[in-house]
């Protein structure tokens, strides 16, 4: 393992040698700005911007750049293999939360539904309704009826009340924590799920002589199901008429369920080659449009994606479509960003070992970051080489443990999450020892949807709509969720994960809007959907999505989950 550790070492001193030019332009959101402050962390080497909001700095591969600049939020980016330009929109001084997933019912749906009224350890969430007498983490239930009026508000009422628990702030708008210090070290305040709806504010409107029952739910592993959102704990509120919440919301600020785009509408938008692809009649009127504009975009490497996923998915010319890939692929050559879109797209048409040998290139590439190694496992899993997708796997915890990689308490938890389900499910294959291995009981059972995107600094909002038509949202973004975008640059990875109840029952939707990256080009995420997680009978579904269209709001994904645990 010391060999392996050296080999792993020496690509990164060569990496850092190499200085290069990055540029780019800082703005407001609108204007540009000027005198925005470029750090090269580490060192004194440093930049402004000029009147027009651009700058040009030298830096080498690894390099950590900070971008600040007074009453705005410093923007940390890490300079990556790929990097020439980072454009930036900084934002107001302000911060918030972090963090990931979990979570099981032991009864049905249906039979908590009929316990909820006269069993006051039930309790009603976004996901469904919620067991407080047979969960792993520590729930604290508090009867409405056992509520003293005195109190002018939630925040009031908590303050000094339960252990573990810390307000600041006065009434009505205080701040409630429930877990003092997140796992980055900072302090993350508790959100609110009060009938289903998810409050990241305090919510002022609510009258405590409204509330039926509420729980405090402060383990980390409960949190799961509001993902990154509940990081600093959850209080659930149920309230004595369904009504209350929409009437107080009103009050404050409403939250509308935007419209997702369709596929013709997103088609409107793509670029005109794509457009009249998709309109041609014919295989070989195809080819002839595609021959017509190659010249045209012969450097663009997203023109050849496009095309190739068009030959080979939309019209079935995979002969062709994989002709004009292995013609160009001089485009992708050396860059992992592109490389990983193109492995996304093998791994969603089921190509696994043209898959395994993208991710392997990239993991060569990129040994430093942590997702190397989990893309690499899971790329030798999906190829049915399970001894190797365990080696990668433990050559990733060794290597954190030495302190060669940089941890992340997120990435260790969903790596961790793959790494047993390898285990439980071809455990058998690999020694007994391992077969002993079980999957997250949060998780067991569940759909589990795993995002990842190819550009670690992509902006955007993932929005769960479940099937009461109630929705919250992940922000991606550096303006609200700047703490867990470092933490990915640090120790290289871009993932996240949720977890949806198989026993919570309807039609369930999840959407995205995209805020762009700092190079200005399209994003890739890969959507892999898991159903009967960890089930012998779990399966596996991977979608690929191009995010290109700024600030308008798409569909990832329709699912109807049954209501019966499988």
């Amino acid at each position: 393992m010391r060999l392996v550790s050296l080999f792993l070492i020496f690509p990164m001193l060569l990496l850092a040698q190499e200085t290069r030019q990055i540029k780019g332009k800082i703005t407001d959101g609108n204007t540009p700005l000027q005198d925005v402050t470029i750090m090269v962390e580490g060192s004194s080497d440093g930049t402004y911007t000029n009147a027009e909001g651009r700058y040009e700095i030298s830096a080498r591969i690894g390099d950590m750049l900070q971008f600040s600049f007074t009453g705005m939020v410093t923007r940390r980016v890490r300079v990556e293999e790929v990097t020439r330009f980072i454009n930036l929109a900084l934002v107001p001084d302000y911060t918030e939360l972090e963090e990931v997933t979990v979570q099981k019912r032991l009864k049905t749906q249906e039979e908590l539904s009929r316990e909820y009224a006269a069993d006051k350890g039930v309790i009603r969430t976004a996901f469904g309704f919620l067991d407080a007498n047979n969960t792993q983490g520590r729930i604290r239930v508090i009867d409405g009826t056992k509520l003293n009026t005195i109190y002018l508000c939630i925040s009031d009422f908590l303050k000094n009340r339960f252990a573990g628990v810390y307000v600041t702030g006065e009434c009505p708008t205080g701040t409630v924590y429930i877990r003092n210090i997140g796992t980055l070290g900072t302090r993350v305040p508790v959100i609110y799920d009060i009938d289903g709806q998810i409050f990241t504010e305090t919510p002022s409107w609510l009258d405590i002589n409204q509330i039926n029952r509420m729980a405090i739910v402060s383990s980390y592993s409960m949190g799961t199901r509001y993902g990154s959102q509940g990081a600093g704990g959850v209080i659930i509120i149920n309230t004595t008429n369904s009504q209350y919440v929409a009437e107080g919301m009103a009050k404050g600020t409403p939250k509308v369920q935007p419209k997702a785009l369709t596929q013709s509408e997103l088609l409107a938008n793509a670029p005109i080659y794509l457009q009249e692809l998709m309109a041609a009649v014919s295989n070989q009127e195809a080819r002839n449009l595609y021959y017509k504009y190659k010249a045209q975009y012969a450097a663009s490497p997203y023109f050849f994606l496009d095309a190739y996923r068009y030959f080979y998915q939309t019209l079935g010319d995979r002969n062709f479509a994989d002709e004009l890939l292995s013609q160009n692929m001089s485009v992708f050559d050396g860059n992992p960003v592109l490389l990983k879109a193109l492995g996304y797209l093998y791994q969603e048409q089921g190509r696994f070992d043209l898959a395994r040998d993208v991710f392997k290139e990239i993991f060569i590439l990129r040994p430093q970051y942590a997702q190397s190694y989990l893309d690499m496992g899971n790329a030798y899993r999906d190829a049915g080489e399970f001894a190797k997708a365990a080696s990668l796997f433990g050559r990733y915890q060794y290597l954190l443990q030495e302190g060669i990689l940089v941890g992340s308490d997120d990435f260790w938890l969903m790596q961790q999450h793959d790494s047993d389900n390898l285990f439980s499910t071809q455990g058998k294959e690999l020694s007994a020892e391992l077969a002993q291995v079980s999957t997250d009981p949060y998780l067991e059972g569940a759909t589990r949807l795993v995002f990842e995107w190819n550009e670690t600094g992509a902006e955007f909002e993932l929005q769960f709509v479940n099937p009461n038509n109630q929705f919250y949202t992940w922000e991606h973004t550096y303006a609200k969720n700047g703490t867990r975008m470092d933490d990915e640059q640090l120790a290289g990875y871009a993932m996240e994960e949720y977890v949806i109840d198989s026993a919570t029952p309807g039609n369930w939707n999840v959407n995205v809007t995209y805020m762009g990256n700092t190079a200005l080009t399209p994003t890739y995420l890969k959507l892999t959907v898991y159903r009967n997680y960890g089930k012998p009978n779990q399966s596996k579904q991977v979608m690929t999505h191009k995010l290109f269209l700024k600030g308008s709001n798409q569909r990832l994904l329709s699912l109807r989950t049954t209501g019966e645990v499988q």
